[in-house]
Protein backbone atom coordinates (compact mmCIF):
# COMPACT_ATOMS: atom_id res chain seq x y z
CA UNK A 1 0.00 0.00 0.00
CA UNK A 2 1.41 3.41 -0.93
CA UNK A 3 1.64 6.06 1.10
CA UNK A 4 1.28 9.75 0.54
CA UNK A 5 4.73 11.95 1.26
CA UNK A 6 5.42 13.36 4.67
CA UNK A 7 4.74 16.96 3.24
CA UNK A 8 0.64 15.80 2.55
CA UNK A 9 -0.40 15.05 6.22
CA UNK A 10 -1.70 16.99 9.18
CA UNK A 11 1.76 16.94 10.51
CA UNK A 12 1.66 20.57 12.10
CA UNK A 13 -2.13 21.50 13.35
CA UNK A 14 -3.17 24.85 14.68
CA UNK A 15 -6.54 25.64 16.85
CA UNK A 16 -8.06 28.53 17.31
CA UNK A 17 -9.21 29.60 20.47
CA UNK A 18 -9.75 33.37 22.46
CA UNK A 19 -8.65 32.13 25.64
CA UNK A 20 -9.15 29.07 28.40
CA UNK A 21 -12.28 29.92 29.80
CA UNK A 22 -14.50 27.20 31.72
CA UNK A 23 -16.88 26.04 28.54
CA UNK A 24 -17.41 22.93 27.06
CA UNK A 25 -16.11 24.29 23.46
CA UNK A 26 -12.35 24.67 25.29
CA UNK A 27 -12.47 21.73 26.87
CA UNK A 28 -13.20 19.89 24.26
CA UNK A 29 -10.24 21.44 21.85
CA UNK A 30 -8.12 20.79 24.29
CA UNK A 31 -9.34 17.03 24.86
CA UNK A 32 -8.23 16.89 20.54
CA UNK A 33 -5.52 18.90 21.25
CA UNK A 34 -4.03 16.58 23.64
CA UNK A 35 -4.85 13.66 21.59
CA UNK A 36 -3.47 14.58 18.79
CA UNK A 37 -0.41 15.78 20.09
CA UNK A 38 0.22 11.70 22.11
CA UNK A 39 -0.72 10.50 18.26
CA UNK A 40 2.64 12.22 17.34
CA UNK A 41 1.37 15.52 15.60
CA UNK A 42 2.92 19.00 16.43
CA UNK A 43 -0.20 21.22 17.92
CA UNK A 44 -0.58 24.51 18.66
CA UNK A 45 -3.19 26.19 20.37
CA UNK A 46 -3.12 29.88 18.98
CA UNK A 47 -5.09 32.35 21.65
CA UNK A 48 -5.78 35.71 22.59
CA UNK A 49 -4.84 34.82 26.03
CA UNK A 50 -3.17 32.19 28.03
CA UNK A 51 -5.02 32.60 30.98
CA UNK A 52 -8.40 30.53 32.11
CA UNK A 53 -9.17 27.54 34.66
CA UNK A 54 -9.10 25.60 31.50
CA UNK A 55 -5.32 25.81 31.18
CA UNK A 56 -4.33 23.42 33.22
CA UNK A 57 -5.89 20.68 31.21
CA UNK A 58 -3.52 21.05 28.31
CA UNK A 59 -0.89 18.72 27.70
CA UNK A 60 2.89 20.34 28.08
CA UNK A 61 2.87 18.55 24.39
CA UNK A 62 0.95 21.02 22.90
CA UNK A 63 2.31 24.22 22.51
CA UNK A 64 0.20 27.41 23.52
CA UNK A 65 0.90 30.67 21.34
CA UNK A 66 -0.81 33.79 22.95
CA UNK A 67 -0.87 37.04 20.89
CA UNK A 68 1.04 40.25 22.34
CA UNK A 69 -0.89 42.35 23.56
CA UNK A 70 -3.21 40.08 25.21
CA UNK A 71 -7.01 40.62 23.70
CA UNK A 72 -9.19 40.07 25.96
CA UNK A 73 -12.86 39.10 25.23
CA UNK A 74 -15.02 42.20 24.37
CA UNK A 75 -17.80 43.12 21.63
CA UNK A 76 -15.33 43.31 19.26
CA UNK A 77 -12.26 41.02 19.95
CA UNK A 78 -12.68 38.06 17.88
CA UNK A 79 -11.74 40.67 14.59
CA UNK A 80 -8.88 41.93 16.74
CA UNK A 81 -7.75 38.15 17.31
CA UNK A 82 -8.39 37.41 14.24
CA UNK A 83 -6.02 39.97 12.72
CA UNK A 84 -3.40 39.48 15.46
CA UNK A 85 -3.54 35.86 14.80
CA UNK A 86 -3.24 35.77 10.74
CA UNK A 87 0.76 37.27 11.23
CA UNK A 88 0.98 34.15 13.57
CA UNK A 89 -0.45 32.01 11.65
CA UNK A 90 1.79 32.99 8.28
CA UNK A 91 5.04 32.59 10.39
CA UNK A 92 3.98 29.19 12.06
CA UNK A 93 2.90 27.75 8.48
CA UNK A 94 0.35 24.87 10.28
CA UNK A 95 -1.03 22.63 7.79
CA UNK A 96 -4.08 22.86 8.99
CA UNK A 97 -6.08 25.30 11.04
CA UNK A 98 -9.01 23.64 13.21
CA UNK A 99 -12.06 26.01 14.92
CA UNK A 100 -13.15 24.50 17.44
CA UNK A 101 -17.05 26.04 17.74
CA UNK A 102 -19.12 28.41 16.36
CA UNK A 103 -18.24 31.16 18.71
CA UNK A 104 -14.65 31.21 16.59
CA UNK A 105 -16.18 31.27 13.09
CA UNK A 106 -16.00 35.15 12.82
CA UNK A 107 -11.99 35.25 14.39
CA UNK A 108 -11.76 32.30 11.68
CA UNK A 109 -13.08 34.69 8.65
CA UNK A 110 -10.94 37.48 9.51
CA UNK A 111 -8.04 35.68 9.70
CA UNK A 112 -8.84 33.82 6.67
CA UNK A 113 -9.64 37.09 4.66
CA UNK A 114 -5.85 38.26 5.78
CA UNK A 115 -4.24 35.59 5.02
CA UNK A 116 -5.93 34.90 1.03
CA UNK A 117 -4.77 32.24 -1.05
CA UNK A 118 -1.71 31.63 1.49
CA UNK A 119 -3.71 29.98 4.15
CA UNK A 120 -3.31 26.51 5.67
CA UNK A 121 -6.69 24.12 5.02
CA UNK A 122 -9.12 25.37 7.47
CA UNK A 123 -11.66 23.08 9.27
CA UNK A 124 -14.56 24.22 11.44
CA UNK A 125 -16.56 22.09 14.07
CA UNK A 126 -20.06 23.41 14.45
CA UNK A 127 -20.65 23.55 18.22
CA UNK A 128 -24.10 24.96 18.05
CA UNK A 129 -27.16 24.96 16.23
CA UNK A 130 -27.01 27.36 13.35
CA UNK A 131 -30.91 27.64 13.66
CA UNK A 132 -31.79 28.83 17.29
CA UNK A 133 -35.57 27.86 18.79
CA UNK A 134 -37.10 31.75 19.21
CA UNK A 135 -35.35 33.75 16.57
CA UNK A 136 -37.61 35.41 14.17
CA UNK A 137 -37.88 33.97 11.01
CA UNK A 138 -36.29 37.74 9.24
CA UNK A 139 -33.06 37.07 11.90
CA UNK A 140 -32.56 33.92 11.08
CA UNK A 141 -32.36 34.27 7.20
CA UNK A 142 -30.34 37.46 7.78
CA UNK A 143 -27.93 35.49 10.42
CA UNK A 144 -27.47 31.99 7.64
CA UNK A 145 -26.21 34.96 4.87
CA UNK A 146 -24.37 36.28 7.37
CA UNK A 147 -22.84 32.69 8.19
CA UNK A 148 -22.58 31.96 4.59
CA UNK A 149 -20.63 34.43 3.40
CA UNK A 150 -18.06 34.45 6.45
CA UNK A 151 -17.47 30.26 6.12
CA UNK A 152 -16.83 30.73 2.43
CA UNK A 153 -12.87 29.89 3.04
CA UNK A 154 -13.44 26.91 5.19
CA UNK A 155 -12.80 23.70 3.84
CA UNK A 156 -14.95 21.38 5.75
CA UNK A 157 -17.17 21.87 8.72
CA UNK A 158 -17.85 18.57 11.30
CA UNK A 159 -20.93 18.40 12.65
CA UNK A 160 -21.60 16.37 16.13
CA UNK A 161 -24.99 14.81 15.07
CA UNK A 162 -26.98 13.75 12.13
CA UNK A 163 -29.47 16.24 13.19
CA UNK A 164 -27.11 19.24 13.41
CA UNK A 165 -25.63 17.57 10.20
CA UNK A 166 -28.45 17.69 8.20
CA UNK A 167 -29.45 21.17 9.86
CA UNK A 168 -25.69 22.55 8.65
CA UNK A 169 -26.15 21.26 4.98
CA UNK A 170 -29.59 23.23 4.53
CA UNK A 171 -28.24 26.28 6.39
CA UNK A 172 -25.07 26.48 4.76
CA UNK A 173 -25.43 24.94 1.44
CA UNK A 174 -22.75 22.73 1.74
CA UNK A 175 -22.70 18.96 1.57
CA UNK A 176 -19.46 18.65 2.70
CA UNK A 177 -20.43 18.39 6.43
CA UNK A 178 -18.83 15.25 8.09
CA UNK A 179 -20.39 13.97 10.96
CA UNK A 180 -17.88 12.91 14.27
CA UNK A 181 -19.15 12.38 17.19
CA UNK A 182 -18.51 14.73 20.11
CA UNK A 183 -15.17 13.40 22.34
CA UNK A 184 -16.64 13.69 26.13
CA UNK A 185 -14.51 11.07 27.48
CA UNK A 186 -10.86 10.82 27.56
CA UNK A 187 -9.37 7.73 26.35
CA UNK A 188 -8.95 6.07 29.76
CA UNK A 189 -12.40 6.23 30.83
CA UNK A 190 -13.80 2.95 32.26
CA UNK A 191 -17.83 2.52 32.76
CA UNK A 192 -18.58 2.57 36.71
CA UNK A 193 -19.19 -0.15 38.75
CA UNK A 194 -22.82 -0.25 39.68
CA UNK A 195 -22.46 1.05 43.43
CA UNK A 196 -26.32 -0.21 44.14
CA UNK A 197 -28.89 2.95 45.10
CA UNK A 198 -27.94 6.38 45.19
CA UNK A 199 -28.87 8.46 47.87
CA UNK A 200 -32.13 10.21 46.78
CA UNK A 201 -31.17 13.13 47.55
CA UNK A 202 -28.81 15.33 45.15
CA UNK A 203 -29.78 16.78 42.22
CA UNK A 204 -26.86 18.03 40.32
CA UNK A 205 -26.50 20.85 37.22
CA UNK A 206 -23.24 22.19 35.76
CA UNK A 207 -21.85 24.74 33.11
CA UNK A 208 -21.38 28.53 32.84
CA UNK A 209 -23.97 30.69 34.32
CA UNK A 210 -24.65 32.36 31.79
CA UNK A 211 -28.24 33.12 29.84
CA UNK A 212 -27.95 30.53 27.44
CA UNK A 213 -27.83 27.89 30.69
CA UNK A 214 -31.25 29.01 31.95
CA UNK A 215 -29.78 28.08 35.70
CA UNK A 216 -33.05 29.76 36.33
CA UNK A 217 -35.24 27.70 35.27
CA UNK A 218 -33.93 25.18 36.79
CA UNK A 219 -33.97 26.70 40.38
CA UNK A 220 -37.55 27.61 40.09
CA UNK A 221 -38.30 24.10 38.83
CA UNK A 222 -36.42 22.22 41.61
CA UNK A 223 -38.39 24.76 44.02
CA UNK A 224 -41.74 23.11 42.69
CA UNK A 225 -40.23 19.84 44.48
CA UNK A 226 -41.95 18.02 47.10
CA UNK A 227 -39.76 19.23 50.54
CA UNK A 228 -40.97 15.49 51.65
CA UNK A 229 -37.79 14.40 48.78
CA UNK A 230 -35.23 16.32 51.22
CA UNK A 231 -33.50 17.01 47.88
CA UNK A 232 -30.93 19.36 47.75
CA UNK A 233 -29.39 21.65 44.14
CA UNK A 234 -25.98 21.40 43.57
CA UNK A 235 -24.54 23.83 40.42
CA UNK A 236 -21.13 24.02 39.42
CA UNK A 237 -19.82 26.64 37.38
CA UNK A 238 -19.32 30.40 37.09
CA UNK A 239 -19.98 33.41 35.36
CA UNK A 240 -21.79 36.73 35.07
CA UNK A 241 -25.08 35.39 36.09
CA UNK A 242 -23.99 34.21 39.38
CA UNK A 243 -25.26 37.12 41.49
CA UNK A 244 -28.92 37.04 39.41
CA UNK A 245 -29.16 33.10 40.59
CA UNK A 246 -28.21 33.83 44.00
CA UNK A 247 -30.51 36.39 44.29
CA UNK A 248 -33.32 34.23 43.16
CA UNK A 249 -32.52 31.38 45.45
CA UNK A 250 -32.77 33.58 48.27
CA UNK A 251 -36.02 35.39 46.96
CA UNK A 252 -37.25 30.99 46.36
CA UNK A 253 -36.08 30.64 50.41
CA UNK A 254 -33.74 27.85 48.62
CA UNK A 255 -30.82 29.19 50.57
CA UNK A 256 -30.30 25.62 52.67
CA UNK A 257 -31.01 23.88 49.80
CA UNK A 258 -29.56 25.07 46.51
CA UNK A 259 -25.56 25.60 46.44
CA UNK A 260 -23.39 27.23 44.17
CA UNK A 261 -19.75 25.08 44.29
CA UNK A 262 -18.26 27.62 41.28
CA UNK A 263 -15.72 25.91 38.86
CA UNK A 264 -14.41 22.65 39.75
CA UNK A 265 -11.90 20.70 37.41
CA UNK A 266 -13.30 17.59 36.84
CA UNK A 267 -17.19 16.72 37.33
CA UNK A 268 -16.55 13.16 38.51
CA UNK A 269 -16.30 13.43 41.63
CA UNK A 270 -19.85 15.64 42.05
CA UNK A 271 -21.64 12.63 39.73
CA UNK A 272 -20.46 10.08 42.04
CA UNK A 273 -22.77 11.50 44.83
CA UNK A 274 -25.76 12.89 42.37
CA UNK A 275 -29.14 10.83 41.72
CA UNK A 276 -29.67 12.89 39.03
CA UNK A 277 -28.75 15.27 36.20
CA UNK A 278 -30.31 18.27 35.32
CA UNK A 279 -29.78 20.01 31.68
CA UNK A 280 -31.95 23.22 31.27
CA UNK A 281 -30.24 24.99 29.29
CA UNK A 282 -32.45 27.33 26.23
CA UNK A 283 -29.73 25.62 23.73
CA UNK A 284 -26.84 23.15 22.36
CA UNK A 285 -25.21 21.90 19.96
CA UNK A 286 -24.01 18.24 21.39
CA UNK A 287 -23.99 19.39 25.53
CA UNK A 288 -20.67 17.17 26.48
CA UNK A 289 -21.59 17.32 30.07
CA UNK A 290 -25.11 15.09 29.52
CA UNK A 291 -22.48 12.33 28.10
CA UNK A 292 -20.07 12.37 31.17
CA UNK A 293 -23.75 12.24 33.32
CA UNK A 294 -25.42 9.37 31.55
CA UNK A 295 -21.45 7.35 31.27
CA UNK A 296 -21.28 7.56 35.06
CA UNK A 297 -24.48 6.05 35.02
CA UNK A 298 -26.66 9.12 36.44
CA UNK A 299 -30.20 9.31 34.57
CA UNK A 300 -30.93 12.65 33.54
CA UNK A 301 -33.88 15.24 33.24
CA UNK A 302 -33.37 17.49 30.32
CA UNK A 303 -35.07 20.25 28.27
CA UNK A 304 -35.41 19.60 24.74
CA UNK A 305 -32.12 22.16 24.01
CA UNK A 306 -30.88 20.51 21.11
CA UNK A 307 -31.65 18.61 17.82
CA UNK A 308 -29.30 15.65 19.00
CA UNK A 309 -31.44 15.29 22.02
CA UNK A 310 -33.65 12.31 20.77
CA UNK A 311 -30.19 11.07 19.46
CA UNK A 312 -28.25 11.15 22.75
CA UNK A 313 -31.28 10.31 25.23
CA UNK A 314 -32.09 7.15 23.41
CA UNK A 315 -32.57 4.47 25.53
CA UNK A 316 -35.44 4.77 28.34
CA UNK A 317 -32.98 4.21 31.37
CA UNK A 318 -31.48 7.32 30.36
CA UNK A 319 -34.14 9.81 31.63
CA UNK A 320 -36.41 12.10 30.14
CA UNK A 321 -36.91 15.11 28.05
CA UNK A 322 -39.21 17.42 28.52
CA UNK A 323 -40.35 21.13 27.75
CA UNK A 324 -38.91 23.81 29.19
CA UNK A 325 -41.78 24.58 31.82
CA UNK A 326 -40.72 24.38 35.22
CA UNK A 327 -43.85 22.08 36.79
CA UNK A 328 -43.14 19.53 33.95
CA UNK A 329 -39.14 19.50 34.99
CA UNK A 330 -39.80 19.12 38.68
CA UNK A 331 -42.64 16.40 37.72
CA UNK A 332 -39.83 14.09 35.89
CA UNK A 333 -37.55 14.77 38.56
CA UNK A 334 -39.84 13.54 41.28
CA UNK A 335 -40.31 10.44 38.98
CA UNK A 336 -36.43 9.45 38.98
CA UNK A 337 -36.19 10.53 42.93
CA UNK A 338 -39.01 7.85 43.02
CA UNK A 339 -36.75 5.14 41.37
CA UNK A 340 -32.84 5.52 43.05
CA UNK A 341 -32.20 1.84 41.94
CA UNK A 342 -32.50 3.01 38.26
CA UNK A 343 -29.61 1.65 35.89
CA UNK A 344 -28.65 3.35 33.03
CA UNK A 345 -26.42 1.39 31.06
CA UNK A 346 -24.95 3.55 28.39
CA UNK A 347 -21.45 1.39 27.23
CA UNK A 348 -22.10 2.27 23.43
CA UNK A 349 -22.45 5.40 24.29
CA UNK A 350 -19.25 5.77 25.93
CA UNK A 351 -17.58 3.79 22.91
CA UNK A 352 -18.76 6.53 20.68
CA UNK A 353 -17.53 9.43 22.48
CA UNK A 354 -13.96 8.51 23.38
CA UNK A 355 -11.22 10.46 22.90
CA UNK A 356 -8.64 8.34 21.13
CA UNK A 357 -11.88 7.36 18.58
CA UNK A 358 -13.03 10.50 18.20
CA UNK A 359 -9.62 11.91 17.83
CA UNK A 360 -8.09 9.54 14.96
CA UNK A 361 -11.08 9.90 12.99
CA UNK A 362 -10.36 13.78 12.96
CA UNK A 363 -6.83 13.11 12.09
CA UNK A 364 -7.79 10.74 8.99
CA UNK A 365 -10.21 13.90 7.73
CA UNK A 366 -7.57 15.95 7.97
CA UNK A 367 -4.66 14.28 6.56
CA UNK A 368 -7.43 13.85 3.68
CA UNK A 369 -7.94 17.39 3.21
CA UNK A 370 -4.28 18.53 3.43
CA UNK A 371 -3.45 15.48 0.58
CA UNK A 372 -6.41 17.22 -1.65
CA UNK A 373 -4.86 20.29 -1.13
CA UNK A 374 -1.11 19.31 -1.87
Amino acid sequence: MKHPPSHAHASHIAIVMHDFSSGGTERIAIRLANRWARAGRQVSILCGTAQGPARALVDPAVAVIAVWPEIQRSPLSRFALGRALAECVGLLRPDLLFVPGNFHILVIATLAHMLGSDRPAIICKLSNPLRRPGRPRALQWLFEGIVRRMTGTVDGFVAMSAALADEARQVLRRADVRLIPEPNLDETYRPPRSTGQRDGRTILCAGRLAPQKNFELAIKAFARIDPAFDAHLLILGDGEARLKLEILVDRLCLNERVHFAGHVPDIRPALARASLFLLSSRYEGYPAVLIEALAAGVPVVATDCSPAMSEIMGDPSFGQVVPADPSLLAEAMEKLLLDPWRRVDASRLVERHRADTVGDRYLALFDALVLRRA
